[in-house]
């Protein structure tokens, strides 16, 4: 390569300039109109010329003419060749923008401002409309079934309620998926409040039915919509959501993976979750609190003449999830997989929303001079008006981008003492992590239970979120704060036993309970023995099946349990005498 002269190097510098405002005219109009900002020096100023790279001998001969011309500017290059950083900040002693103003306060909303207890914050997400949906579709089913009239039972409300409640109560103690065998022991391994809400029949028989749409016409509307199961109460549990909050200044926009391997058509794999095989689902959260405001599920490619068809590009999955925050001046930390220059832009001018997140290597609007090999820990810097990028190198060969509508200088966290790290990157990492810990949070208390229906799934994973946002606007309505110890778990306990409490006084009235059952029933209730009738008396000389032989037997008997009432014949009785402080057969009625 031949000496390049002092000559060459002008013609050069001047070509490079005439492209520039040929292909930005509205930059440079604006570049003008700033007395702060940079303009393009001539090889005759000698601060440029420090800046110049030069060889090991000091000469310029093996650097390529077109560095040369990036480095003579005030600008980077892109590698689309159309996108322009430049190397200085615009001048940082302007009004605050419009779009870091916040002008709705973070808080609870009017609708939830008087809830209180965890049961009223709870039915704040899991509403009765919801609930009545429910058990409508979940008795259309047990209608269908071909089994006993006593074992198809229809459910109520209150009997559903109780259902969650046991659920609750299974994530508190980390038996979700444990056998229900083990919960309703009675060999002293088993909870009590299990076998005195209902029995471990019944529990799995309303599980199995379970269902939240119309079973009649389902196979019509998944014919336009691969959510057609779940979708009425999906919709209507993110609108309860967004109707209870007003989220803080910094939000989450990440995935997560709720744990599935039964079959389902948009079923997922990613290796990095902890479940691996699930069902994925985009969220959009407060990175502070940790309260949900909006989720998506990803279910592939919908039906072309379905009115759900939308697409699942990045730029347009991040445009549906802010829809619900847009131009209410927050931020968004996003991770590579949704940043790009477009998304980026897009927020800013039509949501008045700000970003921070990192960028692919691949992508074009990083400069080439980004990725040249550096010194480690240092960082570089690419500033556009109201966007900034920065590529940082925490190792040797490794290096980091990120994009952010946020920040405007080359602040360097002083805290991050010799690593000097960008400002940029240590606001990422305290507000990238909201998703990731709802996520932890579901897992902690978790209500699932094994099954191969993904819409039962999906379910469950919308209580665990109800579960966290009810405990999050608790917290906000009771004064409560947030570093007291094991505050998610006494809100669960509290919640449980609440949703089953209703159920438990309807069994303690039903007097064809055995009484020591409806005597422990009693103990939720406060005096064990408290409005406890009596059954009524047995006629005279009534003849009543035996409870105990096989119903083929048919054997009749006029003797019932002085205890538990329950109709038994001399054979499966057992006599003791009064000084043994039982009864004998003159006890037997």
């Amino acid at each position: 390569m031949s000496k390049l002269t002092d000559s060459d190097i002008l013609r050069a510098l001047l070509d490079e300039t005439n492209e520039f405002e040929s292909q930005n005219e509205n930059f440079e109009e604006e570049s003008e109109n700033d007395s702060d900002h940079l303009s393009i020096q001539s090889d005759t100023n000698s601060e440029f010329e420090a800046e110049l790279p030069c060889s090991e001998s000091g000469s310029d001969d093996d650097i390529p003419l077109s560095e040369l011309r990036q480095n003579r500017t005030s600008y980077y290059t892109g590698k689309d060749g159309v996108t322009k950083w430049q190397k200085e900040q615009y001048r940082s002693n302007i009004r605050s923008r419009t779009e870091n103003i916040i002008t709705h306060l973070p808080g609870v909303k009017t609708v939830a401002r008087n809830k209180m207890s965890p049961l009223q914050c709870f039915e704040l997400f899991i509403t009765d409309e919801m609930i009545d949906v429910i058990v409508n579709c979940t008795n259309e089913k047990i209608r269908m079934q071909t089994i006993s009239d006593h074992e198809k039972l229809e459910t109520t409300k209150e009997e559903m309620k109780a259902l969650f409640g046991l659920l609750f109560i299974s994530g508190l103690v980390r038996s979700g998926r444990q056998s229900t065998i083990d919960l309703w022991s009675t060999d002293g391994t088993g909870m009590d409040i299990f076998r005195d809400t209902m029995s471990r029949n019944r529990f799995g028989f309303l599980l199995n039915n379970l269902r939240f749409d119309s079973t009649a016409t389902r196979s019509e509307r998944i014919q336009t919509d691969r959510l057609a199961p779940i979708r009425n109460i999906f919709v209507l549990f993110i609108k309860k959501c967004q109707d209870a909050y007003i989220p803080h200044e910094n939000l989450t926009i990440d995935e997560e993976l709720v744990a599935f391997r039964g079959r389902c058509s948009f079923r997922q794999y990613i290796p990095s979750k902890p479940a691996k095989y699930g069902i994925k689902i985009y969220s959009l959260v407060d990175s502070k609190t940790f309260y949900t405001l909006n989720m998506e599920i990803y279910c592939g490619k919908q039906p072309e003449n379905s009115p759900f068809a939308v697409s699942n590009k990045p730029y347009d999955l991040v445009d549906r999830l802010v829809q619900c925050v847009s131009r209410s001046s927050r931020n968004v930390t996003m991770d590579n997989f949704f940043t790009s220059y477009e998304t980026t832009e897009n927020l800013l001018k039509n949501h008045k929303l700000t970003v921070v997140g990192t960028l692919r290597a691949n992508k074009t609007c990083i400069p080439p001079v980004f990725k040249k090999n550096r010194e480690v820990n240092s960082s570089m810097f690419g500033f556009q008006k109201d966007i900034t990028i920065v590529s940082y190198v925490p190792r040797p060969r490794k290096m980091v981008y990120l994009m952010s509508s946020l920040h405007h200088d080359k602040e360097i966290d002083s805290a991050t003492g010799n690593k000097q790290k960008p400002a940029v990157i240590t606001f990422y990492n305290h507000t990238k992590s909201g998703v990731d810990m709802v996520d932890k949070l579901s897992r902690t208390y978790d209500v699932s239970r094994n099954s191969k229906r993904w819409p039962l799934t999906i379910f469950f994973a919308l209580l665990n979120h109800a579960g966290i946002n009810g405990m999050i606007i608790h917290m906000f309505n009771n004064g409560i704060e947030k570093n007291k110890t094991n505050l998610r778990g006494k809100f669960i306990r509290e919640l449980g036993i609440s949703l089953v409490k209703e159920h438990l006084n309807t069994r303690r009235q039903n007097q064809k309970l055995p009484k020591d059952l409806r005597t422990r029933i009693s103990r939720y209730f406060g005096n064990p023995s408290e409005n406890l009738s009596e059954p009524p008396a047995k006629k005279p000389n009534t003849m009543q099946r035996c409870s105990k032989c096989p119903r083929k037997k048919d054997r009749k008997t006029k003797y019932s349990c002085k205890k538990c009432y329950t109709p038994i014949c001399m054979e499966h009785a057992d006599f003791f005498c009064q000084e043994c402080g039982n009864f004998d057969t003159n006890d037997l009625n």
